[in-house]
């Protein structure tokens, strides 16, 4: 409605010059950003912590599909640029943790039990991608957009989309096939096996390593603690298992859009993540399935480095879902801990997130993350869902 209003004042003034000072121009990135009502969280409870959001400062998160070949490519140059920097991890305990980028691998595994299936999940892990952003830029120069992958967008062409094509401007490709029977999940789901399942041989990400096991999802969903051997120095190649099935079952323009009309952020939820043990994995879950091990690992996705357009394309989900229900946008659901498990307090606007580690030490509340164009963040989607 904003961009058709915003095109007709276009055109009656151009019309009309002396309307310039009548009709005014909408400038949703100025003062006021899409939730007014964080803006005012933010300034009763931290007042003049961060610096206003305005549209000089906006920075752009792009379609991976529709960046330029040699942005794309300097992305993933940027990636690589991480993983050749060393760790700053204690190496006693984080064996695993073999450069930079693999602290954010366990990083992630250390925090998973408390940052999924909770009140968390959402904004802590939109902190961990603009921190990740921010060291790309930081540590390594990167001045490009920060790319999101479209998932119904390539849900009918995997192999022919410019995230997995297996091109040098690619996320690189497939496995080499292993055929290793159909995925069991649970009595009631389960998928056909995709169409790799071994290393991955082309694109950037060639000879990229894996450094820790698969860890059971059923960890998390019984509450129980990680296994000794989790951090243990375990290396072979990359994985992938591009699985057309799981992309058009759960990642199609019908189920994202069912998620972006939910009329509450608990049907949202469920949209995007499906229900423990139902017969339906959701958006998110079925993004990740789409890759498979370790892509498919709630624990140690993040050594694949697909991850971080995958919860891009989340955030873009979750942003876009704000902005269509801004009476919602500052909702919050569940509670501390992942099924509630042990059990824990329900999460407010002022709960305070569990840390990213060293990227991130700093206590912050979910209230301060609820927007992206207020608290620490200012950005926003090149084409809004």
């Amino acid at each position: 409605m904003v961009n058709a209003v915003t095109s007709f004042a276009t055109v009656a003034l151009s019309l009309l010059p002396s309307l310039i000072n009548a009709i005014p121009t909408p400038n949703p990135w100025g003062e006021t950003t899409y939730f007014p009502v964080v803006d005012q969280w933010l300034q009763d409870n931290h007042p003049g912590k961060w610096p206003k959001c305005t549209e000089d400062k906006i920075k752009i998160r792009k379609d991976f599909g529709a960046m330029q070949q040699d942005e794309r490519k300097a992305y993933t140059d940027a990636i690589k640029c991480i993983a050749s920097k060393p760790s700053q991890l204690d190496q006693t305990l984080y064996p695993a943790a073999i450069n930079r980028y693999f602290d954010y691998a366990v990083t992630h595994v250390n925090r998973t039990k408390v940052v999924h299936l909770d009140g968390f999940f959402l904004t802590w892990h939109r902190y961990y991608l603009h921190l990740f952003e921010k060291d790309l830029q930081e540590t390594c120069g990167y001045k490009g957009a920060f790319p999101y992958w479209n998932w119904p967008a390539t849900a009918d062409n995997l192999h022919g989309s410019a995230v997995f094509d297996g091109s040098e401007y690619s996320m690189s490709g497939d496995g080499v096939y292993v055929d290793s029977g159909p995925i069991v999940l649970a009595p009631t789901l389960s998928l056909p096996h995709g169409s790799g399942g071994g290393c991955v041989t082309n694109g950037p990400f060639a000879g990229w390593e894996r450094t820790m096991a698969d860890i059971s999802t059923s960890l998390i969903v019984q509450g129980l603690p990680l296994p000794d051997t989790a951090f243990n120095l375990n290396r072979s190649c990359l994985t992938r298992d591009l699985n057309t099935f799981a992309a058009q079952t759960w990642t199609n323009y019908t189920a994202l859009y069912q998620a972006l009309n939910a009329d509450s952020l608990q049907t949202f939820d469920e949209l995007i993540n499906g229900v423990v043990g139902g017969g339906s994995l959701g958006l998110h879950s079925g993004a990740h399935f789409i890759v498979g091990s370790p892509g498919s690992s709630i624990f140690v996705s993040v050594m694949d480095p697909i991850w971080w357009p995958l919860h891009a394309m989340l955030d873009n989900l979750y942003t876009s879902w704000q902005i269509r229900h801004p009476e919602l946008a500052n909702t919050v659901i569940g509670t501390e801990t992942a099924q509630n498990l042990p059990p824990s307090n329900n999460v407010t606007l002022d709960s305070t997130l569990p840390s990213w580690g060293y990227f991130g030490e700093e206590p912050l509340s979910i209230g301060e993350l609820i927007s992206t164009t207020a608290g620490p963040f200012c950005y926003k989607y090149d084409v809004p869902l």
